[in-house]
């Protein structure tokens, strides 16, 4: 399994530091490891204003994504979870099939809705797209996360002079923060990776995510060398969003086994 993970990745680093001898080789074999290892195509993008201009793009858009789906999504699972009320089970399966529809059927509407309120050509409109997508999930994850906690522990808190919002933040959401950052990860993944809402709402500015720069990059066929590169410093930041995140996923379940 060690094998089967790591190979397609010892792959991507190994072309990425190929020099040209290694990448045509003109119908011999490619070799296992670079003739001559050189670092020429991370100095050409890391000193390119496009690429760079990208990769700020994608991160705020990715970060900006994270946020508005958490702050809509897990208030809304929490009322699912803790409240009762009429119609709440078409309600929450209203709110999941959001997501039986493919990105490609939104697009237009999306973009017709957003034109006159101004969120085409920029990052909000991006990120809040990505929302589209990304909040029904959030909201799944969390009702989840919100239905493994007792509330027991919320109205012990009560009893002791605690409000229902003190409650929430200093008991339940310390408990939840494993589940939440989970789905904090997986909202970055699919904004980082996301191309179609991406390129549509930015078609027509100057503005372009990682994704969408990887396909104008594609029109003119570039060496596998390039795209390996490009491949390595898209997951650089998904890699470390997971750790940072994860340092919040132990302190949570830290803090439940507490309580």
């Amino acid at each position: 399994m060690i094998f089967i993970v790591m190979a397609p990745i010892f792959i991507m680093f190994k072309y990425s530091l190929s020099d040209r001898a290694s990448v045509v080789t003109g119908g011999a074999v490619i070799p296992l490891w670079p003739y001559e290892p050189t670092l020429e195509q991370y100095r050409g993008l890391l000193s390119a204003d496009r690429f760079i201009g990208a990769a700020i793009t994608s991160l705020k858009t990715a970060l900006l994504a994270v946020i508005i789906s958490l702050i809509l999504g897990v208030p809304a699972a929490y009322a699912l979870v803790r409240y009762r009320f009429p119609g709440i089970l078409v309600l929450t399966t209203f709110l999941i099939s959001i997501r039986f529809f493919p990105d490609i059927v939104s697009v237009v509407p999306v973009v017709e809705v957003f034109t006159p309120a101004g969120l085409v050509g920029n990052v909000a409109g991006v990120a809040a797209a990505h929302c589209l997508l990304s909040v029904p999930y959030v909201i799944f994850i969390a009702m989840g996360v919100f239905e493994s906690i007792p509330g027991d522990l919320e109205e012990q808190a009560q009893v002791l002079g605690a409000g229902k919002i003190t409650a929430f933040f200093t008991v339940t959401l310390p408990v939840a923060l494993p589940g939440l950052a989970a789905a904090a990860i997986y909202v970055f993944l699919l904004s980082w990776d996301e191309f179609i809402f991406a390129y549509f709402l930015m078609a027509f500015s100057d503005l372009s995510t990682l994704p969408v720069l990887l396909r104008k990059i594609l029109s003119w066929t570039p060496q596998h060398n390039l795209l390996a590169a490009i491949s390595v410093l898209l997951s650089i930041p998904v890699v470390l969003f997971t750790f940072i995140v994860q340092k919040y996923m132990r302190a949570g379940a830290t803090a439940g086994a507490v309580k």
